[in-house]
């Protein structure tokens, strides 16, 4: 992962040629995404290093949360920009990457060196329950809209939104307080009953530094990826669909991608499926919502209406993620399956759009 922070060098590129330079938005929007990528390796090597001395259960949260930063704040620019539709698909990628492409990746990495790779399941059944929740939620005003042949006002949808945004988040922090505090006893994983030889190799301000510093330079370039991104994808030809649904959130969730292998290759797939799994579950019924209310403040409320394939595609991948698991165990043809999956469904994006 040290070879991504040569892509720093990126960061300083985008913005002379944005600002110094005025090059067109392909050639800003190219260096921009390139930059944001070793932020995301930045950002999770701060906050692994935080958890040293906070503690697996706070660093675990903390690693999810920051893993989101890029997202989030690129989200947020884009929602500023009233470029709803471009967040909305965003999000539900990184739903569906998280779950099937680094899922897959790292049931397929762990699977080749190790024949059956096993896990948590009390984590697991929590973040699918929640996950179906989400899915839950967010199909209800989808289908009342439909039900009424699309004869529902923007108000109705707007106002039900951000009840629906709040609730959820409301959940969220259910969540936090069952798996943090009441029952937090159940969700102890098995590689924290192995004894950890290594120790933190910053102190625990350098973190701190590190990682804010690391997260006003993400804001910085997410605004200029947001500002980039309507030329770019004309230049290049791009659909929305595929910018917003693949693109960032791939650049988003390096870190996490490579984190989620590496822990999987190691035999600790409970932590794997923390990384990847929960950090759809958190997307999902944090980050989302939090967008939602986010809008309001703006003055225009998003309303939480997925496309049609945006919200298939939501549907399929979790419940085949949600089969796959059912047996307790994982090899390395399920990585496959899920990687397949991904795939198609990107591949469906590209060439047909939303």
């Amino acid at each position: 992962m040290k070879l991504l922070y040569w892509l720093l060098l990126c960061i300083p590129v985008a913005l002379l040629a944005h600002f110094v330079f005025r090059l067109d938005d392909g050639i800003v929007f190219v260096f921009t995404c390139l930059g944001i990528v070793p932020l995301a390796a930045v950002l999770g090597d701060a906050t692994e290093q935080i958890s040293y001395y906070v503690g697996p259960k706070v660093g675990g949260f903390l690693n999810a949360t920051m893993g989101n930063v890029p997202e989030l704040l690129i989200c947020g620019f884009a929602i500023k920009a009233g470029m709803h539709s471009l967040v909305l698909a965003s999000l539900a990628g990184s739903i569906f990457g998280n779950i099937l492409l680094v899922t897959g990746m790292s049931v397929l990495c762990g699977g080749l060196k190790y024949k059956f790779l096993t896990y948590n399941t009390n984590i697991t059944h929590t973040n699918f329950s929640l996950l179906a929740f989400a899915l839950f939620a967010v199909s209800v005003p989808f289908f009342f809209k439909f039900a009424h042949g699309g004869a529902v006002s923007d108000i109705v949808i707007n106002d039900f939104s951000l009840i629906l945004a709040i609730i959820m988040v409301v959940l969220y922090v259910l969540g936090l307080v069952f798996s943090l505090i009441t029952h937090r006893d159940i969700f102890v994983l098995e590689s924290e009953d192995e004894e950890d030889e290594e120790g933190p190799d910053w102190s625990l301000k350098k973190g701190v530094v590190v990682m804010l510093a690391a997260t006003a330079v993400v804001a910085v370039m997410s605004e200029l990826l947001v500002e980039t991104v309507e030329g770019a994808a004309e230049k290049f030809g791009l659909n929305e669909a595929f910018v917003g649904i693949i693109l960032i959130p791939i650049l988003g969730n390096v870190a996490e991608h490579a984190s989620a292998i590496i822990m999987a290759i190691r035999g600790k797939l409970d932590i794997s499926i923390e990384i990847a799994v929960g950090s759809s579950m958190q997307i999902a019924i944090f980050v989302t919502p939090l967008m939602i209310i986010f809008s309001a403040f703006t003055g225009d409320i998003m309303g939480y209406l997925y496309t049609p394939m945006e919200l298939l595609g939501l549907w399929l991948s979790i419940g085949l993620s949600y089969v796959l698991f059912l047996d307790k165990k994982a090899n390395w043809l399920e990585g496959a399956i899920h990687i397949v999956a991904y795939l198609i469904l990107a591949a469906g994006f590209l060439m047909f759009g939303i």
